[in-house]
């Protein structure tokens, strides 16, 4: 899919993009082979294709392997590139998962966590990107980037312990949500932050250094801001 010839590169700077569009714009200028992430829906893809920003892999521009597949299929051109150097990056909050959880085989990442550590992060990271401000990944220890409705295992494993996932899985998974170039906030302790930083290495970790009530007031003064009575040392 290239775009037609009488779209002009001034045309292409002056249409806006849709957050998924230039979120995967970016995961694909990072990636090796230049790869749109397969989580960017069609119908928005079609619409870079237009623009001359992706280009589809396959020869002859016919679908090699099917709606439903992750498999590659479009990447990004050089007047993608070009473009995207003056998009914003999306923005991403990462709370961590935690040892308690909910009493089920099974359940949504939203629901299987209930450690108190892990609610406070995570209402201190819903109150810091209300309006869609940043997307609010749960990086659990041992199925990677999850989003709230991805339905997981009930499990018992800690960051940093044998069986933890692969900094490679993150950073596929980084990819597929076109998130692999982000500008990444972690809102947890050090052993989560260590293993993010493996897709992200540039990430924010604000609690480096604090201890464990430091990391419940910092969060407290997100998602509750008026017990805040000054600056914070």
């Amino acid at each position: 899919m290239t775009g037609p010839p009488n779209v002009s590169r001034h045309l292409a700077e002056a249409v806006p993009l849709g957050d998924r569009q230039r979120a995967g714009l970016h995961a694909a200028a990072v990636h090796a082979e230049g790869h749109v992430p397969p989580s960017v829906p069609d119908p928005e893809v079609q619409e870079l294709g237009e623009l001359g920003l992706v280009e589809t892999i396959a020869a002859g521009g016919t679908d090699r392997f099917g709606p439903l597949s992750r498999a590659p299929r479009f990447r990004i051109t050089s007047q993608g590139r070009d473009r995207i150097r003056s998009e914003p990056l999306p923005k991403v909050l990462v709370v961590p998962c935690s040892m308690g959880k909910f009493d089920v085989p099974v359940a949504p990442a939203c629901e299987m966590y209930v450690g108190s550590y892990h609610v406070a992060s995570r209402r201190a990271a819903s109150a810091a990107s209300a309006g869609g401000a940043a997307q609010v990944l749960t990086l659990s220890a041992k199925f990677g980037l999850l989003l709230d409705e991805d339905r997981i295992l009930h499990y018992d494993l800690r960051a940093g312990a044998s069986g933890t996932v692969a900094p490679e899985v993150l950073a596929r998974q980084a990819h597929f949500l076109g998130l692999s170039a982000a500008h990444v906030t972690v809102f947890a302790g050090k052993a989560y932050a260590d293993l993010a930083r493996t897709a992200w290495p540039g990430l924010e970790h604000p609690l480096e250094g604090r201890g464990i009530g430091q990391h419940l007031a910092f969060f407290a003064d997100l998602y509750r801001p008026s017990r805040r009575v000054g600056p914070r040392p």
